[in-house]
């Protein structure tokens, strides 16, 4: 998903009528029934296509060919179930992942995308920036996650289809989401399937949307904020492909290693991958509300907040913390540590200094 995408996806507007069914529905796993159904669906929209461009044909006989029995019951019993399943968080999903076997997905070698010259400034950056090896021991986390990103979405897979219903119940507060149809455009998506969309970073889009609008830190409060203004009249712009594009950056940032430093610190590079992937999102958020942007500003503003992100991911992740702070809310795990440090450290000084606490009678200051 590019930059270009994302502004062409945006000016068709949000309330664009798209007539046609859905022809890219991943079926891969799919029994040959359920093959040959959707097989059907997908003529179906070839000879409605061709009809309009003839001018001709039955409608009647399109009405009996919409209604066959095998075709309703296939969309509709896919519908059912998605509309009826059980929401399902970040923590939870990533726990399914990690006991899946993605063997398949799983990229042969993966390094750290860092400059092989020996130019000063590019060493320089990389101390700066803290592109440096990943520890062995966060290795297995790093390639689940590319592994994910490899992986499309499996309509079979019942946590893959809760997967793309969450985000949606979770974003718009509606009880129920059917696995296709125009709803999915409310959020961001180009059309009635929101699988098509994630061709370029696969699962790892959907649960990194997924973490923006179940996670304890954003659900109240960055995750409604930034779909508002998604949704307002004149600086609307598509959340979901907007999303998938910062999933891109967050990504190309932990393969160039500018993360490294941060998932030895915390310790897990899943956590830290999310963190920085929520820092754009905010600072995204803030310039074009502050901005008053509109889709127009969107190649540049995407192309800025990125180069200005790599170039300091400190500065990124604290800006992030500055504003999940405002809720009482300490996301970072070595800011939790260093906030009970500083507190025992408060309550010692206290205890330190109660013996000089003058307005004592003086009997209970010298004993």
């Amino acid at each position: 998903m590019t930059s270009s995408g994302f502004k062409e996806m945006a000016n068709r507007g949000r309330k664009s009528n798209i007539t046609q069914f859905t022809k890219d529905i991943h079926l891969s796993c799919m029994p040959a029934r359920d093959k040959k159904l959707s097989a059907s669906v997908d003529s179906l929209d070839t000879h409605d296509s061709s009809r309009r461009r003839d001018g001709g044909g039955s409608q009647d006989s399109d009405f009996e060919w919409r209604s066959t029995p095998d075709v309703m019951s296939f969309k509709q019993s896919i519908n059912f179930e998605c509309s009826n399943a059980i929401p399902i968080n970040f923590s939870e999903a990533w726990s399914y992942f990690q006991t899946c076997d993605l063997s398949t997905y799983r990229q042969q070698r993966i390094e750290d995308r860092r400059p092989s010259n020996g130019k000063l400034r590019c060493k320089l950056q990389n101390l700066v920036v803290g592109a440096i090896p990943l520890v062995s021991a966060l290795i297995p986390e790093r390639d689940l996650i590319f592994s994910i990103t490899s992986c499309p979405m499996i309509n079979e897979s019942s946590v893959h289809r809760r997967v793309l219903q969450s985000i949606y119940v979770f974003m718009t507060k509606k009880p129920a989401c059917p696995r296709y149809g125009n709803h999915w455009e409310e959020i961001g998506f180009q059309g009635q399937d929101p699988a098509s969309d994630l061709r370029g970073v696969g699962m790892f889009g959907a649960l990194q949307m997924l973490y923006l609008s179940s996670s304890q830190e954003t659900k109240e409060t960055l995750a409604p904020e930034i779909f508002e203004l998604s949704r307002h009249p004149i600086h609307q712009f598509p959340l979901a492909v907007l999303s998938l594009n910062v999933t891109k950056m967050t990504l190309d940032a932990f393969r160039d290693g500018l993360l490294n430093r941060f998932c030895h610190k915390e310790g897990s590079a899943i956590f830290v991958v999310n963190q920085f992937y929520l820092a754009i999102m905010y600072r995204i958020y803030r310039k074009w509300k502050d901005k008053r942007m509109t889709i127009h500003d969107s190649c540049y503003l995407l192309k800025a907040v990125e180069k200005w992100c790599r170039t300091h991911p400190k500065k990124t992740f604290e800006r992030l913390y500055e504003y999940i702070s405002q809720f009482g809310i300490v996301v970072s795990q070595h800011q939790r540590r260093k906030g009970k440090k500083k507190k025992i450290q408060e309550s010692h000084d206290e205890t330190n200094l109660s013996w000089l606490d003058l307005t004592k009678p003086s009997l209970e200051v010298f004993i």
